[in-house]
C-alpha cells in the first residue's frame, strides 16, 4: 500500500483531532523547555473554532493509518493543496494562514523587511505521527505566497531553526497582549520572495487554490 502527503482545509468535522494535535503540541513545548508559548489551553477551542469557519486552517495529512508500520520520515513529493479526504487519513501537521493585516504586527520593537501585503502564519503544529510536519507547511508556504510573517516563543528554538532555515529573517520582537496566561512576547520573522519588483502576499494560482 502505497500513501503520500497532502494539504486541505479543515472542517468541523475535524474539530476534536485539531484539539488533539495542540494538545500535543502544548505537551511536547512543555518537555523542550517551552511550558508558557502556549500554556496549557492556547489555542483556545473558540479560536480553532473561527479559524476553521474562516476557512483559514489547513491540515498536512497523509493516507498511512491502515499501515503496520507508517513511515516516520517518508520521501514523498511536496504536498499540495488536494482537498479530498484520505479512506484512512492521518493529521500530520496543522496550521492556519490569514492574508488580513495583522493586528499584533502593528508596533514591533525592530522593524519588518517591508510594509507591503502579507500573509500570516499562526499556530503551526506536528501530530508527532510523522516527521518534517512544520518543513512541509512552510514549504509549501513558500511555494505559493511571497511576503509571509510569523512569530513564535523566545524558547522555541526548533520553530526559530525551521523558520531561520527557511529564509526567514529575524525582524525584532512583538507583544501580544489578549493572553495574561502566556508568554505575551515572541520573536518576528518575515521572509519576502520579489519575483518580478511588484507583486507580493499570495501568488495568482494560491488565491485560486485558497478561496472557499
Amino acid at each position: 500500500m502505497e500513501t503520500a502527503r497532502w494539504i486541505r482545509h479543515a472542517t468541523m468535522d475535524d474539530f476534536d483531532a485539531i484539539m488533539a494535535v495542540y494538545a500535543y503540541a502544548r505537551k511536547k513545548m512543555a518537555e523542550t523547555g517551552n511550558p508558557r508559548q502556549w500554556g496549557d489551553k492556547y489555542p483556545l477551542p473558540e479560536r480553532i473554532q473561527a479559524d476553521i469557519e474562516g476557512g483559514h486552517t489547513l491540515l498536512l495529512v497523509d493516507d498511512a493509518a491502515a499501515l503496520v508500520d507508517p513511515p516516520e520520515d517518508p520521501d514523498y513529493p511536496e504536498p499540495e493543496l488536494d482537498e479530498h479526504r484520505g479512506e484512512h487519513e492521518r493529521i500530520i501537521g496543522v496550521f492556519a494562514i490569514f492574508h488580513d493585516e495583522d493586528p499584533d504586527y502593528k508596533v514591533i520593537d525592530g522593524e519588518w523587511l517591508d510594509d507591503q501585503p502579507y500573509t500570516t502564519i499562526h499556530r503551526v503544529a506536528s501530530s508527532g505521527l510523522g516527521r518534517h510536519a512544520a518543513h512541509d507547511l512552510l514549504s509549501w508556504s513558500m511555494r505559493h505566497f511571497e511576503n509571509v510573517r510569523a512569530d513564535t516563543g523566545m524558547k522555541n528554538y526548533a520553530m526559530q531553526h525551521i523558520l531561520e532555515t527557511h529564509g526567514f529573517t529575524k525582524c525584532g520582537n512583538i507583544v501580544m497582549p489578549q493572553n495574561k496566561d502566556i508568554d505575551q512576547v515572541r520573536l518576528a520573522y518575515q521572509r519576502h520572495d520579489v519575483t518580478d519588483g511588484t507583486v507580493c502576499g499570495p501568488k495568482d494560482t494560491a488565491r485560486q487554490l485558497l478561496s472557499v
